[in-house]
């Protein structure tokens, strides 16, 4: 156990340093050998994640570079606490003068929790990227970029203190902005990635500014309940009595600004419309930024700095309501889209929102529990859309538009009206696909069902309007995943004559059908396809099934061997099942999957049908499948003043500031020229002149020093006469 608690630094070192041999060295240039570099890293690093969860859940802690064993602690009633951490390595990083500057690791449960979920899920995901991605010239760019990622997280988790957070946090938005723009030379992508960029950097500057106010309040950012960590009980009722800015506590301004840092990351709204933009990526990084990385990191930063929220509970009361306007939100409009990416990106958003208000309802436990589940069903999805439309894409209908058009196709395949009846055609990823929804509806006994019965219970709890608004989004939830359920895996194969996909940014020259498809009257239903499910995709699927359907015994709420564990490996209150909160939320699912089922069993006989939704409210379809009209709102308001602001900027900065600019520098070079005018004529030329005299001068006298005595007496006689004529001529008149 010592090993592991001793050496958990490696588990981020092992994923970086293979971003940075694929970077740096010729293998690079070794696709396939870059992809398992990667791959057997982050099986390392999984590896040593699992011994030290092993080691953690033991109670042992290395202290002093002792192995000891801890006493256990058991949450009580009363102010939020985390328990004493069982590993905190610090090392000297940038030592000025007398200051020296720490970064190091912080190990307690929830750290070591992460650290497993991340490295599991995202070695399924390397192992799957491995058959997805085998035909793409940049495929070592991609297992590059995956490896960052992953190390990214990995480093933010087990973080000691905000700075090296924040800047784990950054490193993960810049591969965000690379692995979502992977495929630049689409504009759609090129689009995607800057608006990720650019949206989840409002999120970061509000976090930094909760770092900085902390720091002013506080003296330092280091995680730990002594004195001078930032969850130190004084220090916590002292930033919670204090008043600041806009009458609010210390406490309660801390905590807004770094929870602004959480609503972009995670995209609650209203800054959540970058993240289904980000199914511009391929399809192995949707499931990375979905499950282990990007919007989990929002989640577990409310859940790390939670001490300070539980100080003054005002904050509190924001991080649920936007969390469960978000479920609830998002839910709504997963009901009228068709690309099965995007269905599961707001089931995403909806999901974040569950963890955020289970957090503002004060369920720590229950979110953290959620946000681990989530991320192994969640995984589990992307990848088996992503099979999906690995096979989709080899169907003849959707090569012969791959032809003329690439995105087209790719968005044509993801399209669930051009599916149908794949159960048969792909069976192993029926299956485990069907394991990820029943965990995303809430069935028992799949791990969805657990954790999400745990947020409903403390909302329950704690804040009625928020259970109701949760239940309601557990309804929906159930139906738009039945409906996508049912549409891609049953009635008939709909892909021969599919709803062709028109692309913005380049005009289709296949023949397509009025309505959009692609109809050829020598194709029918089975002629020319091709179904193959690709063995080293389906086995990240069955591992990830496998959890899918048994991390919910993480934390059973019963008492006994397999009951509260994660509770009790975080130290906090265990929660009690309560037979009616449980009963209504299966109930809940049942009635949304019965629903999902009625409303879409003899749905789209034909790919170009409407959707029952349509036939029975086309104006609220229309207000749906449009997102509310959102992305048009911000880019009507925020995106039109901000380009009015740029074309300001620019006509100020080309008339006043280019004329400044280019005024002083013809000053200059006037005020240089006379410089160079005084300087050569003057400075140079005078003294050059006097030299040059010199030199003639003395060439000329050097003529008379010819050596020859007969020219002497010449010059002697010559003077001599010189002088006579002088005397007789001037002086004797």
């Amino acid at each position: 156990m010592a090993f592991f608690l001793q050496n958990a630094w490696l588990i981020p070192l092992l994923p970086l340093v293979a971003s940075a041999i694929i970077t740096l060295t010729p293998i690079r240039r070794q696709a396939m050998a870059s992809a398992w570099l990667a791959t057997g890293l982050m099986m390392g690093a999984t590896v040593l994640a699992l011994g030290l969860l092993a080691a953690v859940a033991g109670g042992w802690a290395f202290h002093d570079g002792q192995l000891v064993q801890l006493a256990g602690h058991h949450g009580e009633h009363g102010a939020f606490a985390f328990p004493e951490p069982n590993v905190v390595q610090r090392w000297a990083w940038a030592p000025t003068g007398d200051t020296v500057l720490q970064m190091g690791i912080y190990i307690d449960g929830a750290a070591a929790a992460m650290l497993a979920m991340v490295t599991i899920a995202s070695t399924c995901i390397h192992l799957f990227s491995i058959g997805y991605m085998a035909s793409h010239p940049r495929q070592s760019r991609f297992f590059s970029f995956i490896a960052l990622f992953t190390a990214a997280m990995l480093l933010m988790s087990m973080a000691d203190n905000l700075l090296l957070f924040f800047m784990a946090w950054e490193i993960m938005g810049l591969c965000s902005y690379l692995l979502i723009g992977f495929f630049y030379e689409r504009p759609s992508a090129a689009r995607a990635a800057v608006k990720a960029f650019i949206t989840t950097r409002i999120g970061d500057v509000l976090l930094l500014l909760g770092i900085v106010y902390l720091y002013a309040q506080a003296g330092g950012i280091f995680f730990g309940n002594e004195e001078g960590g930032i969850f130190f009980p004084p220090l916590l009722e002292r930033l919670a009595t204090e008043t600041g800015t806009l009458g609010l506590s210390h406490a309660a301004g801390i905590a807004l600004l770094i929870f602004g840092g959480t609503v972009g990351k995670s995209a609650q709204f209203p800054l959540h419309v970058w993240l289904p933009d980000a199914m511009e990526g391929p399809t192995p990084v949707s499931a990375l930024i979905h499950a282990a990385t990007m919007v989990a990191a929002g989640v577990f930063l409310v859940a790390r700095t939670f001490p300070i929220f539980t100080a003054d509970p005002t904050s509190l009361g924001v991080v649920a309501f936007i969390g469960a306007f978000t479920a609830l939100f998002a839910a709504t409009i997963a009901l009228a889209q068709f690309d099965i990416k995007r269905i599961l990106a707001y089931s995403t958003l909806s999901q974040l929102g569950f963890m955020v208000a289970a957090l503002g309802v004060g369920g720590w436990v229950a979110a953290m529990f959620h946000l681990i589940t989530h991320a192994f069903f969640k995984a589990l999805l992307f990848l088996g859309s992503g099979s999906i439309i690995h096979a989709m894409e080899e169907q003849p209908a959707i090569k012969r538009i791959h032809h003329t058009d690439e995105y087209a196709a790719q968005q044509t395949a993801q399209d669930i009206r051009n599916m149908g009846g794949l159960r048969t055609r792909l069976p192993w990823t029926f299956w485990t696909y069907t394991a990820g929804y029943l965990a995303l509806a809430g069935i028992v006994p799949f791990a969805g069902f657990w954790s999400k019965d745990e947020i409903l219970l403390d909302a329950f709890k704690h804040n009625l309007a928020v259970y109701l608004t949760l239940s309601a989004a557990a309804f929906l939830t159930a139906v738009y995943m039945t409906r996508q359920w049912w549409l891609v895996f049953f009635g008939e194969y709909r892909g021969a004559h599919p709803v062709v996909f028109v692309n913005p940014d380049a005009s289709l020259t296949h023949a397509a059908h009025d309505h959009g498809s692609a109809h050829h009257p020598d194709d029918h239903d089975d002629h020319g396809e091709h179904w193959h499910e690709d063995p080293r995709m389906i086995a990240p699927l069955v591992i990830l099934a496998s959890f899918a359907l048994t991390a919910g015994a993480l934390n059973l709420p019963f008492d006994g061997p397999f009951g509260h564990r994660l509770a009790t490996l975080w130290g906090q209150e265990a929660a009690k099942l309560d037979p009616i909160v449980a009963g209504l939320s299966l109930l809940i699912a049942l009635a949304g999957i019965a629903v999902g089922w009625y409303g879409y069993r003899s749905a789209f006989a034909r790919a170009d049908e409407r959707d029952p939704l349509e036939v029975r409210a086309p104006a609220l379809f229309a207000v749906l499948h449009t997102k509310y009209r959102i992305d048009e709102l911000y880019a009507a308001t925020f995106g039109r003043l901000t380009a009015s602001l740029a074309a300001a900027w620019a006509l100020l900065d080309r008339r006043l500031i280019d004329g400044l600019v280019d005024g002083v520098g013809r000053f200059t070079f006037g005020l240089g020229k006379v410089n160079f005018i005084i300087d050569d004529t003057l400075l140079n030329d005078g003294p050059d002149g006097l030299a040059s005299g010199t030199q003639g001068s003395g060439r000329q006298a050097r003529r008379l020093q010819t050596g020859k005595a007969q020219d002497y007496l010449i010059y002697v006689f010559s003077g001599l006469l010189a002088l006579v004529v002088f005397w007789l001529y001037v002086v004797g008149r």
